[in-house]
């Protein structure tokens, strides 16, 4: 009886004893912390970022960077570091070495090392998430993670459309969204290559409650893609779907079509009856009143003059690459080359044709291919074209050596998104722009990962020492990578700063300000563009004069080469001027930037002593711009000079009427807003100074001719 009682008294304390909580390994930290990185990214801002996309590549290089130690640590805990290593890695490295080659021809090499890293880490991004996700749990996770994060980024820019929240200064309708990502053909974008690996989202999970909140989601987000009428993206989706068709009677994933067939048909009659609602050319649009234009939608997007000014774009990099055949001109130095390639470009027989088109610079070439092939020449063509080939002979052995099919059909819908890109980036620049690179490096990291098999990757172990000299050289390019990075996220809100306080009129504020975003910057570009921008407003020419020229191989725009030779022009440097005006002349620049640049060109006649010719080229302009008042000061002063004063006060009174005129539309449109940004209100106070201290000059010249 003393044993039954003990033994009793044992059992009831083995059942009292607490249960131990398993805890978190890093290997599970690190997949939350990878959702939460997916999560924010997409809706990360700063409000004081000149661009929103600047700002998140910043945010993305410090995530990767902390997430790259985390992996490392997980592995030194396990001490061994077991990684998976995917073919289309191997096409990927081909990629670098390619990429730094093109620093050969680089306007700038910094730019070029620059856009290296962010490639570099971005594909690391990838290798992380194909490490990483073990489970289909974290599939489900990783996208539910970003499916949120589209849903919030959608659900602001519906807010700017309706005009509840803030958006784009000045505009209206669709043009008011700007979401979380400053343009609404980017968030198209994202959006569209969501669409279908977010289907996973309504076949995997068990709960029906998580479901539901995905078709909810998915609806919702592909309305917002609706709404912003964005044409490419569409495209893309009508091709991903043939493909996924085509891909579903190769590799035959029946089983989990049929067992899910009641939720698929619900989701296609939610996105049909959203598509009547949200989209322009739906039937119900125009009883919400979400649509505010009766044109056809396609008809605004693809225009003429769009589909003509991406036809430019696509010359001017073929233009690069006949210059630079093997090694390009340089990654990330598309928009340093552009306007020298297009005067190339516009002195050809075809290029005539293009003539018209006033495009003063251009940052992307609206087509990855077309620029990859400018930058990266034809090395480059041949490492895209491998890395296409490997990436798609992988997904192919994936999809054949997996007997799951519901895994099958997993990965056909992470490979349409990839199509959806892939076909966008024909008359886009989606991996130029941070939050449609995460969603494609998603994508691939998914679609080799563990979850899905072994197949199209090799596995290398990394014991000690390798593990720790691994370890440590992670943790230090991480630590350096993530310093420059915030100290260049810095020095892009000192940039706006300093534009502030340019255009409020605070010059030696500026000045310091945009000083110091220059020394904290990597690769400065428009930083420079400002200070000269200042320097010229505080009288300091010859610094100004250095900064812009400095603009050559950092920020390269028309308005640049006028500025330069107006200074240059001042400062007696007339053949520094004279290429400058030439230069520019050659790249068909706009309308107004043209005329100062003929202006100029007289200037600099006036200034050699040639005043005939001079004057020929100022009456030829005044013809040409009637309502340009400079070249009609000019000649009057020019006829002041040469004695034949009729004819300088018949032009220094028409100068007078025409800058009274443009007096008066600012003073009326200072006077009629009620709201102005810190630009505009500096532009027009720029603009009434420039004009009074004009019309002070040419009433000060009339008042010292004789009475006619």
């Amino acid at each position: 009886m003393a044993n039954k009682s003990k033994n009793r008294g044992k059992k009831r304390a083995e059942e009292v004893k607490p249960v131990a909580r398993p805890r978190l390994s890093l290997d599970q930290i690190l997949v939350y912390a990878v959702a939460f990185t997916l999560f924010a990214i997409p809706l990360f801002i700063l409000p004081k970022i000149t661009e929103y996309g600047y700002g998140k590549t910043m945010a993305a290089l410090v995530a990767i960077s902390a997430l790259s130690i985390l992996w490392g640590l997980s592995a030194w805990q396990k001490k061994e570091w077991k990684l998976r290593v995917p073919w289309m890695t191997f096409p990927f490295l081909g990629f670098v070495v390619v990429a730094l080659l093109s620093l050969v021809a680089a306007i700038n090499g910094r730019v070029v090392i620059q856009s290296l890293v962010l490639v570099i880490f971005f594909f690391q991004l990838a290798l992380i998430i194909a490490n990483v996700v073990r489970e289909k749990r974290d599939v489900t996770l990783l996208l539910a993670s970003v499916l949120a994060s589209a849903f919030f980024a959608s659900f602001y820019g519906l807010l700017q459309h309706l005009g509840v929240m803030s958006g784009a200064a000045g505009a209206t309708g669709i043009n008011r969204i700007i979401s979380t990502m400053g343009n609404r053909n980017f968030l198209g974008g994202f959006l569209s290559y969501l669409l279908f690996p977010s289907v996973v989202l309504v076949l995997r999970p068990r709960s029906r409650i998580v479901r539901v909140a995905a078709l909810g989601l998915i609806a919702f987000n592909f309305g917002t893609l609706m709404l912003v009428e964005q044409l490419a993206p569409t495209v893309g989706l009508i091709s991903a779907a043939i493909a996924l068709i085509v891909g579903i009677a190769i590799f035959r994933p029946i089983e989990p079509i049929r067992r899910n067939r009641a939720w698929l048909v619900g989701l296609l009659a939610l996105l049909a009856l959203t598509f009547m609602i949200e989209a322009p050319s739906g039937p119900l649009n125009s009883v919400v009143g979400l649509s505010q234009d009766e044109r056809g939608w396609i008809g605004r997007i693809w225009d003429r003059n769009s589909g003509q000014t991406r036809e430019l774009d696509w010359w001017i990099g073929f233009e690069m690459l006949k210059a630079h055949p093997l090694t390009g001109i340089g990654l990330g130095n598309y928009k340093l080359a552009f306007l020298g390639s297009k005067a190339d470009f516009l002195a050809t027989p075809r290029g005539s044709a293009y003539a018209d088109l006033q495009v003063s610079r251009a940052a992307q070439a609206h087509n990855d291919y077309v620029q990859a092939a400018a930058e990266l020449g034809g090395l480059g063509i041949l490492a895209v074209i491998g890395f296409l080939g490997v990436l798609a002979w992988s997904v192919w052995r994936r999809l054949r050596r997996n007997a799951d099919e519901a895994d099958r059909l997993d990965i056909l819908l992470f490979t349409a998104g990839l199509i959806v890109f892939l076909v966008h980036a024909l008359v886009s620049f989606p991996s130029h722009l941070p939050v449609s690179t995460m969603m494609i490096v998603l994508l691939l990291g998914l679609i080799h990962s563990r979850a899905y098999g072994e197949a199209s990757t090799i596995t290398v172990r990394l014991r000690k020492p390798a593990l720790a000299v691994s370890l440590a050289a992670i943790t230090i390019v991480g630590f350096v990578v993530s310093a420059f990075a915030i100290s260049d996220l810095v020095a892009n809100v000192l940039v706006g700063e300093g534009i502030t306080e340019l255009q409020v009129g605070e010059l030696s504020e500026a000045k310091t300000t945009l000083e110091r975003s220059i020394a904290l910057d990597f690769a400065p570009r428009q930083a420079y563009y400002y200070l000269a921008t200042a320097l010229v407003k505080a009288g300091d020419l010859e610094e100004a004069l250095a900064a812009y020229e400095k603009c050559f191989t950092r920020f390269v725009d028309e308005n640049v080469y006028v500025v330069f030779a107006d200074i240059a022009t001042s400062l007696d440097r007339l053949e520094e001027a004279r290429q400058a005006i030439d230069f520019v002349l050659a790249t068909g620049p706009k309308a107004e930037i043209e005329h100062r640049a003929r202006y100029i060109r007289a200037t600099i006649a006036i200034r050699l002593g040639d005043l005939s010719g001079a004057t020929r080229l100022l009456e030829v302009l005044i013809s040409d711009a009637p309502n340009f008042e400079l070249p009609m000061i000019a000649l009057g002063n020019l006829y002041h000079r040469r004695g034949m004063l009729g004819l300088a006060r018949d032009f220094y009174e028409r100068s007078l009427v025409l800058i009274d005129q443009k007096l008066a539309d600012v003073e009326a449109e200072i006077v009629g807003r009620t709201q102005f940004t810190a630009e505009e209100y500096g532009a027009l106070a720029q603009s009434r100074a420039t004009l009074q201290s004009e019309r002070s000059f040419v009433i000060e010249q009339l008042a010292g001719l004789p009475a006619g």
